[in-house]
């Protein structure tokens, strides 16, 4: 059987983003979906599968540069989900 993944979008405004760190701190997102660029230090995407959509990253922006959004779900065939540890819907 096949099961839907859920994938998401994390879209950062470069202009908005004022290099605060709050949203690539490890306690944010604990999956580490947003990291930093030299040489001014913004808010980059740098795992963008390992994103779960809980828009803490997005909640927490004190400067609104960060939107999280959905996508069209995929849908993950029983092999995809057992090579990703997910077990696919019965």
């Amino acid at each position: 059987m096949d099961k839907l993944k859920r994938q998401f979008t994390v879209e950062i405004n470069e202009a908005r983003c004022r290099s605060c760190a709050v949203c690539w701190d490890a306690q944010v997102c604990e999956p580490q979906v947003l990291s930093w660029q030299p040489p001014f230090n913004k808010a980059i995407v740098v795992d963008i599968d390992a994103c779960t959509g809980c828009r803490h990253c997005e909640w927490l922006c004190p400067d609104w540069a960060i939107v999280v959004r959905d996508v069209a779900p995929t849908l993950m065939s029983q092999a995809g989900a057992a090579a990703s540890g997910l077990e696919a819907a019965p």
